[in-house]
């Protein structure tokens, strides 16, 4: 009897023992198949990180994209007289020549200068340009520097000079086309055009020529 009794026991521990690790088995099988799944998504989630980052950088990168000698670009704004944002955020300053003051913080709005930003606008703002170098690609604060053209061949630089809105500027070694503009200067100068008929012109501490500041009813007052 006492035999018996332990060969049931034998018996029921072995069920015990291949029921756990039945289980185990099985849970053993799905803890592997949620890992795998776990795992999957991460990837794709990581894939699609990843491809959104490389969109992005390609985005960044085409947008400073800096515009090449000659290429067609469209301008976004202007500035002031001679200067002027392209499209792709670049800024751009006109080689050779010289407006009166818009936005100096350290002097006043000087004589001529809205009129020259004005000007600037109906030649070029909105419009498609192409630009070419001198000797330096860029200025000391980075601005891009070149000769301006419009879509039908007219020479924006020579053009603001001509008509009076700016001053001929020499500033070595951009100066390739500087005996052109001291011609349209002196021209300009004696036709009385533009600045030169309305404002009182200077030269400052450096020998550039300028045109007076503009007399507001804030500058009276203090």
């Amino acid at each position: 009897m006492k035999q018996k009794g332990e060969q049931i026991a034998i018996l029921i521990a072995t069920i015990a023992l291949v029921v756990s690790i039945f289980s185990f088995t099985i849970l053993f099988k799905q803890q592997t198949e949620l890992r795998s799944i776990i795992s999957f998504d991460l990837k794709s989630l990581n894939t699609r990180i990843d491809a959104n980052n490389l969109q992005k950088t390609v985005q960044e990168t085409t947008s400073k994209v800096v515009p090449k000698n000659g290429q067609p670009i469209k301008v976004l704004r202007v500035i002031d007289g001679d200067t002027i944002e392209l499209e792709g955020g670049e800024k751009l300053r006109y080689i050779g020549i010289d407006t009166p003051e818009l936005h100096d913080p350290r002097k006043p709005v000087q004589c001529f200068a809205q009129k020259a930003l004005e000007k600037n606008k109906q030649l070029v703002e909105g419009k498609l340009i192409k630009f070419y170098k001198d000797v330096n690609e860029r200025d000391k604060y980075q601005r891009l520097l070149g000769y301006v053209y419009t879509e039908d061949g007219l020479f924006v630089n020579l053009e603001l000079v001509k008509t009076g809105y700016a001053f001929s500027y020499t500033y070595p070694p951009d100066i390739s086309k500087q005996t052109e503009f001291q011609k349209a200067e002196q021209e300009a100068r004696e036709k009385k055009l533009g600045l030169w008929d309305s404002c009182m012109i200077s030269e400052n501490s450096v020998g550039r020529s300028e045109t007076n500041p503009i007399i507001t009813t804030t500058n009276v007052e203090q």
